[in-house]
């Protein structure tokens, strides 16, 4: 037995399965999934009222546990080290994070979203949770080098750039794993497929000229930043073809999958452009849960039919309602990681 698989291998993905009348858990006895009750960070401890939809995370670990009758376990991910960090962020950016003005700054703080008074603890505090965040991204991204898939239930801050957060991303902790990756000698070539309602222009700066790392990119044309950097491949969605997005979608990692063959796939599967999004920049991408579920679906099921393994991390989404978008993708994530359930998805 090898993580927990039958046989002298371990497990890979497995073609989606369906059980009829009762629940049935088949052959996850290994764990694919990364969290920690750190990401779910109490913003009102530093005096923010933001709508960040911090909680998704523990959600879908809640509705998944349900799914399933028992308890779902997951692997608590080690904070990244500053030589990690290094990896990509410059010494003179990580040394500002112990400024406050600098997380008002990349947090886009309001007057009304900040409240120094109402706080008991300091700013820069935030990056020991952040820290943790991006260790789970690392930890996911090995987990998918051995297991096939595996998922950061948290993570994706595609913004961040090498000497400045943005965006709400303190740390780009996608490519801090890529490097990490590079740096274990674990894999030499990635395929960043950003699907998050904005340009992931972080990790395209980061990834310009390193022919290792190719990026896709399907964002609003509209949508910030106003000023966007070149991926590998840009997939510019405008308002009006909110109709084509899956198309695209698909036509976009086609074409990626045509020049470049990665050893390992990470997904940043934002659920921004759902239309019950709260954030309003995210107003010219509306698309219904239904059509959120299909794409998640058609990128893993895409990735997994063809053995190449996948990293999922959660990035943009706003509000009370959009973890339901993440709940559907990780379900997904597991049928193809070998657990059946009895209850069709439409039911749910």
């Amino acid at each position: 037995m090898v993580n927990g698989c039958p046989g002298d291998s371990p497990c890979r993905l497995l073609p989606l399965q369906r059980a009829e009348h009762v629940l049935v858990l088949v052959g996850l006895m290994k764990k694919n999934l990364v969290y920690s009750n750190k990401y779910n960070t109490d913003l009102s401890c530093f005096g923010i009222n933001k709508p960040f939809a911090l909680d998704r995370g523990d959600k879908v670990l809640t509705r998944l546990s349900q799914d399933m009758g028992r308890q779902l376990a997951y692997l608590e991910p080690q904070p990244v080290s500053d030589k990690e960090i290094l990896l990509v962020h410059t010494r003179e950016y990580l040394k500002s994070l112990r400024e406050a003005q600098s997380w008002i700054n990349i947090l886009e703080l309001k007057e009304n979203e900040f409240r120094p008074g109402k706080d008991s603890r300091p700013l820069p505090e935030l990056l020991d949770d952040i820290k943790v965040k991006c260790g789970g991204t690392i930890l996911a991204t090995q987990l998918a080098l051995e297991l096939g898939l595996a998922c950061n239930l948290g993570g994706g801050y595609h913004h961040a750039f090498p000497d400045q957060g943005r965006g709400f991303c303190v740390l780009n902790d996608l490519a801090i794993a890529v490097r990490t990756m590079k740096q274990r000698k674990l894999a030499k070539r990635f395929m960043l497929v950003d699907l998050d309602f904005h340009q992931g222009d972080g990790t395209a700066l980061i990834f310009r000229r390193d022919p290792a790392v190719f990026t896709l990119s399907v964002h609003s044309q509209e949508g910030w930043p106003e000023e966007k950097q070149n991926s590998s491949l840009d997939i510019p969605v405008k308002a009006s073809e909110t109709g084509l997005y899956l198309e695209k979608t698909l036509n976009g990692i086609e074409k990626a999958m045509k020049s470049f063959s990665p050893e390992v796939v990470l997904y940043v599967a934002g659920s921004d452009p759902y239309e019950e999004d709260v954030l309003p920049g995210t107003r010219f991408l509306r698309l219904e849960l239904a059509e959120m579920r299909r794409r998640d679906e058609l990128v893993i099921d895409y990735f997994a039919d063809r053995n190449i393994p996948l990293a999922m991390v959660f990035a943009g989404g706003y509000g009370p309602h959009v973890w339901r978008v993440h709940y559907y993708a990780v379900r997904r994530l597991l049928e193809r990681s070998g657990s059946t359930f009895a209850n069709s998805i439409g039911s749910n």
